[in-house]
Protein backbone atom coordinates (compact mmCIF):
# COMPACT_ATOMS: atom_id res chain seq x y z
CA UNK A 1 0.00 0.00 0.00
CA UNK A 2 1.21 3.48 -0.73
CA UNK A 3 2.38 5.36 2.52
CA UNK A 4 0.94 8.86 1.14
CA UNK A 5 -2.70 7.03 1.19
CA UNK A 6 -4.84 7.26 4.55
CA UNK A 7 -7.58 4.34 4.85
CA UNK A 8 -9.50 4.30 7.63
CA UNK A 9 -10.26 0.34 8.82
CA UNK A 10 -13.40 -1.25 8.73
CA UNK A 11 -15.04 -2.66 11.08
CA UNK A 12 -14.77 -6.20 12.47
CA UNK A 13 -17.79 -7.65 10.77
CA UNK A 14 -17.16 -10.89 13.74
CA UNK A 15 -19.26 -8.94 15.80
CA UNK A 16 -22.73 -10.61 17.35
CA UNK A 17 -25.91 -9.36 15.91
CA UNK A 18 -27.20 -7.72 12.72
CA UNK A 19 -27.15 -4.26 11.31
CA UNK A 20 -30.88 -4.13 12.43
CA UNK A 21 -29.24 -4.75 15.85
CA UNK A 22 -27.02 -1.95 15.52
CA UNK A 23 -28.05 0.47 13.47
CA UNK A 24 -24.43 2.52 13.35
CA UNK A 25 -22.77 -0.87 13.07
CA UNK A 26 -22.00 -0.27 8.83
CA UNK A 27 -21.07 3.49 9.64
CA UNK A 28 -17.88 2.86 8.77
CA UNK A 29 -18.29 1.84 5.10
CA UNK A 30 -19.75 5.56 4.22
CA UNK A 31 -16.56 7.37 5.63
CA UNK A 32 -14.92 8.88 2.46
CA UNK A 33 -11.08 7.26 2.32
CA UNK A 34 -8.76 9.74 1.86
CA UNK A 35 -6.19 10.18 -1.63
CA UNK A 36 -3.51 9.47 -2.24
CA UNK A 37 -1.02 12.98 -1.12
CA UNK A 38 0.00 15.04 -4.27
CA UNK A 39 3.16 13.83 -5.44
CA UNK A 40 6.31 15.88 -5.71
CA UNK A 41 5.85 15.72 -9.45
CA UNK A 42 2.09 16.87 -9.38
CA UNK A 43 2.97 19.21 -7.10
CA UNK A 44 5.55 20.86 -9.49
CA UNK A 45 3.27 20.74 -12.07
CA UNK A 46 0.23 22.34 -10.34
CA UNK A 47 2.65 25.36 -9.47
CA UNK A 48 4.21 25.61 -12.96
CA UNK A 49 0.60 25.58 -15.18
CA UNK A 50 -1.42 27.44 -12.67
CA UNK A 51 1.81 30.41 -12.19
CA UNK A 52 1.62 30.24 -15.82
CA UNK A 53 -1.73 30.62 -16.37
CA UNK A 54 -2.47 32.88 -13.32
CA UNK A 55 -3.88 35.69 -15.03
CA UNK A 56 -6.29 33.96 -16.81
CA UNK A 57 -7.34 32.19 -14.41
CA UNK A 58 -7.28 35.18 -11.38
CA UNK A 59 -6.57 38.36 -12.66
CA UNK A 60 -8.74 39.04 -15.91
CA UNK A 61 -12.29 39.30 -15.10
CA UNK A 62 -13.69 39.66 -18.06
CA UNK A 63 -12.74 36.38 -19.11
CA UNK A 64 -15.88 33.83 -18.79
CA UNK A 65 -16.05 30.98 -16.33
CA UNK A 66 -16.58 28.47 -18.69
CA UNK A 67 -13.00 29.16 -19.89
CA UNK A 68 -11.12 29.26 -16.65
CA UNK A 69 -12.63 26.14 -16.13
CA UNK A 70 -11.31 24.76 -19.13
CA UNK A 71 -8.06 26.16 -17.75
CA UNK A 72 -8.15 24.41 -14.84
CA UNK A 73 -9.11 21.02 -16.92
CA UNK A 74 -5.69 21.29 -18.50
CA UNK A 75 -3.87 21.39 -15.94
CA UNK A 76 -5.87 18.50 -14.09
CA UNK A 77 -5.33 16.56 -17.89
CA UNK A 78 -1.53 17.13 -17.45
CA UNK A 79 -1.37 16.14 -13.80
CA UNK A 80 -3.15 13.04 -14.07
CA UNK A 81 -0.99 12.02 -16.67
CA UNK A 82 1.56 11.23 -14.47
CA UNK A 83 -0.24 10.91 -11.30
CA UNK A 84 -1.02 7.42 -9.71
CA UNK A 85 -4.49 8.55 -8.76
CA UNK A 86 -6.76 10.47 -10.68
CA UNK A 87 -7.35 13.92 -9.29
CA UNK A 88 -10.50 16.31 -10.27
CA UNK A 89 -10.58 20.14 -10.31
CA UNK A 90 -11.65 20.95 -7.13
CA UNK A 91 -8.84 18.70 -5.41
CA UNK A 92 -6.62 20.68 -6.98
CA UNK A 93 -7.88 24.37 -6.57
CA UNK A 94 -8.00 23.29 -3.49
CA UNK A 95 -4.10 21.74 -3.29
CA UNK A 96 -3.31 25.04 -5.52
CA UNK A 97 -4.99 27.14 -2.34
CA UNK A 98 -3.05 25.49 0.70
CA UNK A 99 0.08 25.56 -1.12
CA UNK A 100 -0.32 29.66 -1.65
CA UNK A 101 -1.89 29.75 1.98
CA UNK A 102 1.67 27.84 3.55
CA UNK A 103 4.02 29.65 1.16
CA UNK A 104 2.40 33.45 2.45
CA UNK A 105 2.51 32.15 6.27
CA UNK A 106 5.90 30.87 5.44
CA UNK A 107 6.44 34.68 4.07
CA UNK A 108 4.92 36.22 7.01
CA UNK A 109 7.12 34.40 9.74
CA UNK A 110 10.20 35.11 7.69
CA UNK A 111 9.20 39.22 7.52
CA UNK A 112 8.53 38.81 11.58
CA UNK A 113 11.31 37.23 12.00
CA UNK A 114 13.21 39.33 9.94
CA UNK A 115 11.77 42.90 11.78
CA UNK A 116 12.56 41.39 14.86
CA UNK A 117 16.23 41.38 14.35
CA UNK A 118 15.94 45.50 13.13
CA UNK A 119 15.71 44.10 9.41
CA UNK A 120 18.90 42.03 9.21
CA UNK A 121 19.17 38.49 8.06
CA UNK A 122 18.03 36.11 10.89
CA UNK A 123 19.30 32.89 11.68
CA UNK A 124 16.20 31.01 12.17
CA UNK A 125 14.61 32.72 8.73
CA UNK A 126 13.00 29.24 6.92
CA UNK A 127 14.23 29.05 3.47
CA UNK A 128 11.76 28.74 0.85
CA UNK A 129 11.91 25.31 -1.54
CA UNK A 130 11.17 25.68 -5.23
CA UNK A 131 7.91 25.21 -5.71
CA UNK A 132 7.19 27.85 -2.75
CA UNK A 133 9.63 30.16 -4.94
CA UNK A 134 7.31 29.98 -7.68
CA UNK A 135 4.40 30.30 -5.50
CA UNK A 136 5.72 33.62 -3.74
CA UNK A 137 6.34 35.18 -7.25
CA UNK A 138 2.74 35.40 -8.05
CA UNK A 139 1.54 36.53 -4.58
CA UNK A 140 1.60 40.45 -4.39
CA UNK A 141 4.10 41.57 -1.36
CA UNK A 142 0.98 43.67 0.37
CA UNK A 143 -0.84 40.73 0.91
CA UNK A 144 2.03 39.26 3.00
CA UNK A 145 2.84 42.61 4.65
CA UNK A 146 -0.02 44.75 4.28
CA UNK A 147 -0.04 47.94 3.03
CA UNK A 148 2.22 50.49 4.33
CA UNK A 149 1.55 53.81 5.44
CA UNK A 150 -2.11 53.49 5.87
CA UNK A 151 -3.96 52.90 8.96
CA UNK A 152 -7.55 51.27 9.26
CA UNK A 153 -8.87 54.28 10.74
CA UNK A 154 -8.19 56.43 7.46
CA UNK A 155 -9.43 53.66 5.10
CA UNK A 156 -13.00 53.55 7.33
CA UNK A 157 -12.95 57.42 7.03
CA UNK A 158 -12.33 57.40 3.68
CA UNK A 159 -14.84 54.99 2.91
CA UNK A 160 -17.34 56.41 4.87
CA UNK A 161 -16.82 59.77 3.51
CA UNK A 162 -17.01 58.54 -0.31
CA UNK A 163 -20.16 57.22 0.26
CA UNK A 164 -21.86 60.78 0.67
CA UNK A 165 -22.49 63.02 -2.30
CA UNK A 166 -21.33 66.75 -2.50
CA UNK A 167 -24.87 68.39 -1.66
CA UNK A 168 -24.92 67.01 1.67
Amino acid sequence: MDPRCHYRPQEDDSRQGTSQDDPYKNQDIYRKKRKCRFSAEEQEILVKEVTENQHQLFITSKLPISRREAIWQQIVDKINSVAEVRRTVTECKKRWHDCKRRTKEKMARNRKAALQTGGGSPAHQEALDHREEMVAAVIPEEIVTGIQGQDSADYHETTHMQGKSHGD
